[in-house]
Formats: C-alpha cells, sequence, structure tokens
C-alpha cells in the first residue's frame, strides 16, 4: 500500500503542469493591443461653404513595435512569444502564476491598459506570498507605499535576494527601489514553488546566472526561450503554438504594424 501511494504521488508530480510566475514586465508587454484615437483633418461641405474639421478615427496601436525601431528584432520576438504561453495556458498545458505586488507594480506604469483581456485572456492564479501582511495600497498621496513596506521587510531569505538583485546598497543607504521589488518577485515565485519567473528584464537574468552557485531556486527565463524549452521538453505542443498561430493569421492583424484600423477580429 505504501509503495503504491509513492507511485500515486510520483504520477501525479508528473501530471501537475509546469508554473511559470509572470514578472510585470511581461505583463506589460502582453498588452499589445491599446485603443487610441488619431486626430485626422477632414474637409466636409457645409451649405456653400467647405470646412475642415478635426475627426477622431480609432486604432489600434502595439507599444512594443517600440524594439523593431530600436534594431532589438529578438526582444520583440519575445513579446510575440506571450500568446503563444498564453495558449499553452488555455489548453492547461503549464500553469500562470502571479501575486498580488505585480499587479500593484502594473498599475504605476504607463501604458498598460489595453482594448483586450489580461494576458490574452489566460488562466492565471494569483498566489500567496511568502508572509502574510496587509499594507496601504494608495491614500492619494504621492508616497511609495509599495517601496516603503518592501524596504522594511526583515527576512533573511528576502535579504539575500536583494543582494543577488543589485538591491542593496550598503548598510546605511536604502535599497534600490527596482531592484528591490525584483527581489520580492523572486521571493514570491520561490514561494510558490514556480519552475520558472518569465521575464524581459535580461540584467535579473544575467544577476542570477553568474556565480558559481545557484541563487534561486527558480530559473529566470525570457518568453522566447522559454518557448524553446518547452517544445523541446514537449515537443507535441508544437501543434498548440501552430493553432494559436493559425488562429492569429485568421484575424488580419499585423503585429510589426505601429497601429492598424481598430477591429474587433483581433480578440478572437
Amino acid at each position: 500500500m505504501r509503495h503504491s501511494s509513492r507511485v500515486e504521488q510520483a504520477n501525479a508530480a508528473m501530471r501537475k503542469p509546469l508554473s511559470v510566475f509572470l514578472d510585470t514586465s511581461v505583463l506589460k508587454a502582453s498588452v499589445d493591443t491599446r485603443l487610441v484615437l488619431v486626430p485626422e483633418p477632414k474637409k466636409v461641405k457645409w451649405g456653400d461653404r467647405e470646412l475642415e474639421l478635426e475627426v477622431y478615427r480609432p486604432v489600434f496601436v502595439n507599444q512594443n513595435t517600440k524594439f523593431l525601431r530600436q534594431g532589438r528584432r529578438d526582444r520583440f520576438a519575445d513579446t510575440v512569444a506571450l500568446r503563444f504561453i498564453a495558449a499553452l495556458a488555455k489548453e492547461g498545458k503549464i500553469d500562470l502564476l502571479v501575486h498580488q505586488e505585480v499587479f500593484f507594480e502594473l498599475w504605476g506604469l504607463p501604458r498598460t491598459l489595453g482594448g483586450g483581456p489580461l494576458f490574452y485572456g489566460a488562466p492565471i492564479r494569483k498566489v500567496e506570498g511568502p508572509i502574510h501582511y496587509g499594507r496601504v495600497v494608495v491614500d492619494g498621496t504621492r508616497r511609495d507605499h509599495q517601496y516603503e513596506f518592501l524596504a522594511g521587510v526583515d527576512h533573511p531569505r528576502f535579504r539575500e535576494l536583494q543582494r543577488s538583485c543589485g538591491a542593496y546598497q550598503g548598510v546605511d543607504k536604502p535599497p534600490h527601489p527596482n531592484q528591490l521589488v525584483d527581489a520580492f518577485h523572486v521571493w514570491c515565485a520561490e514561494s510558490a514553488s514556480a519552475d520558472y519567473f518569465l521575464t524581459l528584464d535580461d540584467k535579473l537574468i544575467r544577476v542570477f546566472a553568474s556565480g558559481p552557485r545557484q541563487k534561486t531556486i527558480v530559473v529566470p527565463i525570457t518568453p522566447l526561450r522559454l518557448m524553446r524549452a518547452l517544445v523541446r521538453r514537449h515537443p507535441t505542443w508544437l501543434w498548440s503554438t501552430l493553432r494559436e498561430a493559425h488562429r492569429f493569421a485568421k484575424s488580419g492583424r499585423d503585429l510589426a504594424a505601429p497601429m492598424q484600423d481598430a477591429s474587433l477580429a483581433f480578440f478572437r
């Protein structure tokens, strides 16, 4: 009976989908369909007079095309790969995780509201953090409550991650804000036993990849590298990506176009 129980537990572990913790950077990059109104001059007849008016045309813009303008085609490909990662999550092949502090950081960034559902409508599981707490989110002032809270968290593992991420700047100096948040997100990913930490932050990935020893139990990785790793590990998953590519092609949308006429077909 004991042997059978161990076998069942092992089989259950094998059936458990790989878990991917979403960083703020990938959630923001997934907002690739923002509706904006572009002013355009238009001439109209009014009796025997011709008037020039300014009308507004609704268009969808993709903020990620900035990477193409910068010559960073690999980074643009990373943003496209997010759609395929979302497709795998919709099929239950991977489990997407996020912590509330990721959302708090996201809300404070520009251009994070799009015309479609969050992360293309893929199911995202909100996980508990490594510590239980309550804090002020916003109070109408310009105080950075997230930074104040995280800077006051005193935990051995969090201190280690702060040093790894570069947040620690000395005994009498405040931690670096961006790296402090990164350290907490990685800590949340560890607490949730995530397999991967999905991010567009190359510097963060290099920090954890450098050195003679492993600095975290999760694997920081970019979207394109994750897709390649998943398909190598599960070759049949390639069909899921091909189905998603076909579905998207039918919408007629070109992700490389900076802007194009608005159409609900982009969300199908």
